[in-house]
């Protein structure tokens, strides 16, 4: 018997089938076994302050596999699941504690479990710091679930602003915009701060993918044949006009990809706003990402030497599905090789890993949300928060040192897994590393860098535990 969890949602449902079999007799007079009918188990997800918000649910079930459901929009929820012991672990994104409970269920039982209450253990909008997605799919191209199950994936993990980027396609838009009536979070004096969802497109080529983000934008370009006298490059390069005519960012998805998922015309990267340095679940120090960090890292040394304009580190999920589904035969790989891979795995491919965490000063609208990702005032984390600033300059800013080569550092962080160490990252290279004090949830310090320069960049990573990751946008000097 199929084994899944259902999840009957009040306003988006969530519908995961369970094959039930029957108790009629075939031809010959033989009975079939009698149909299961799995536990039922019903509850609601508050915030710490009693607030009704919507969350994630991941269920590991007997034999280790885990997935993640969601609740409706008004926090309650509805499982069937058959015979057996299961953890549920109630989770809101990086910004909550998570909750986990066991329970034993039996079939034909109800079970009404007490109300879960998740703490904001970070509030980053009161900072200005709002997290969102770039980069995901629905059935109106490639993905496995429809708009509004996509929506309610974003509210559940936290996040303030999404775009929708379906292949070649405009069309799941007039639904996703809809998300503007639904709250995503509740302020300190008890105000709702909406959810801004944000139009996007994922321009499909033969000759790379590439992000239209603020407008939905179908161009006839994604259809380049060079049997008909198309000229790839020069096609690519009208894509990426077109799309900044319209006024929307274009961002260049998996760049580093292996195919015709890569990028292969960097005589024309000027042309574009974003590269996107992290796709899907690996961090950018791992598989492709790497190699897309690194020629991120060329680009600023170009735009070092006033031979580029400056080019935004961007992130997206890509996630095709939401239910993050984990099988646990993964875990029983003994071979140390697989190790890693498998912590990523289990760590799940929700719609906020990774985030971009922007900074925006005032209202959280949509040309805040263009100004930030275009200027980099931003950084990209699948759980670490990080802002450092020097002096009163952040990310996508220009320090300057009035004569002076070295520079202090303020650093306010926050992790719910350790901290193992901080990269500071000057013009491409690690000069400094910080691997002592992080024994706390939150770690604010200063520490100081020498030899500085004008012309210099600086971009921090934090590396922790359980493949958490974060990665900054750069802080210029002049």
């Amino acid at each position: 018997m199929k084994k899944l969890a259902i999840t009957l949602l009040f306003i988006f449902s969530l519908t995961f089938l369970i094959g039930c079999k029957s108790n009629t007799e075939d031809q010959e007079g033989t009975k079939n076994e009698q149909p299961i009918f799995p536990a039922m188990l019903k509850g609601r997800v508050l915030s710490g302050s009693g607030d009704m918000l919507t969350a994630g649910i991941i269920i590991t079930y007997p034999n280790g596999d885990k997935e993640r459901v969601i609740t409706n929009m008004l926090s309650g929820y509805i499982l069937y699941l058959e015979t057996g012991t299961y953890d549920l672990t109630f989770t809101r994104g990086i910004e909550y504690a998570e909750k986990t409970i066991t329970v034993e269920v039996e079939n034909y039982k109800t079970y009404y479990l007490d109300d879960v209450r998740l703490e904001h253990l970070y509030d980053g909008a009161s900072k200005g710091w709002y997290l969102g997605q770039l980069h995901q799919h629905t059935t109106y191209s490639d993905g496995k679930q429809d708009v509004d199950q996509v929506l309610l994936s974003n509210l559940s993990s936290g996040l303030h602003y999404g775009y929708l980027t379906d292949h070649n396609t405009a069309a799941g838009l007039p639904e996703w915009m809809q998300g503007s009536r639904f709250v995503t979070q509740y302020d300190a004096s008890g105000d709702p701060i909406y959810f801004v969802p944000m139009r996007g497109v994922e321009i499909t080529t033969d000759y790379g993918h590439f992000q239209s983000l603020g407008m939905g934008i179908i161009l006839e370009q994604f259809n380049i044949n060079t049997e008909k006298g198309d000229i790839p490059i020069d096609e690519i390069a009208e894509i990426a006009s077109e799309v900044s005519r319209s006024g929307a960012l274009v961002t260049v998805n998996h760049p580093t990809a292996s195919g015709e998922l890569g990028f292969y015309f960097w005589d024309i990267i000027d042309l574009y706003d974003g590269i996107e340095i992290w796709n899907g679940l690996y961090v950018t120090n791992r598989n492709q990402n790497a190699t897309a960090k690194a020629k991120w890292f060329e680009l600023l040394e170009e735009y070092r030497a006033g031979n580029l304009p400056f080019i935004a580190a961007t992130s997206g999920a890509d996630n095709h599905t939401i239910t993050g589904y984990y099988t646990a035969e993964y875990a029983n790989r003994s071979n140390e090789e697989y190790a890693y891979e498998d912590d990523y795995l289990q760590r799940g491919r929700y719609s906020y890993m990774p985030s971009v965490a922007i900074h925006v000063d005032g209202e959280l609208t949509t040309e805040a949300i263009t100004h930030a990702i275009k200027n980099g005032h931003s950084y990209l984390t699948n759980g670490p928060r990080i802002i450092a600033t020097i002096g009163d300059i952040g990310y996508g800013e220009t320090y300057s040192l009035g004569g002076s080569s070295t520079v202090d550092i303020d650093f306010d962080l926050f992790s719910q897994d350790q901290i193992e160490q901080i990269n500071i990252i000057k013009n491409g290279e690690v000069v400094k590393v910080i691997t002592e004090g992080f024994d706390d949830l939150y770690h604010q310090f200063t520490t100081n860098l020498d030899d500085v320069a004008a012309g210099d960049w600086v971009v921090f990573e934090v590396i922790a535990s359980n493949t958490a990751y974060a990665i900054t946008n750069p802080i210029f000097f002049s």
